[in-house]
């Protein structure tokens, strides 16, 4: 994962538009495991 994300940032130049890219990705990644948390509830009642 870490070569994915040194690919990801090498375009940027501030740490500041790196820290708000991860944001973005992290943001996206927590919304997905919210949507299969409730899946699974869901699906186990």
């Amino acid at each position: 994962m870490r070569n994915v994300l040194q690919k990801q940032n090498k375009n940027f130049f501030t740490a500041k538009e790196i820290m708000t890219n991860l944001e973005d990705f992290l943001r996206g990644q927590v919304a997905l495991a919210r949507q299969s948390a409730i899946t699974n509830l869901m699906n186990s009642q």
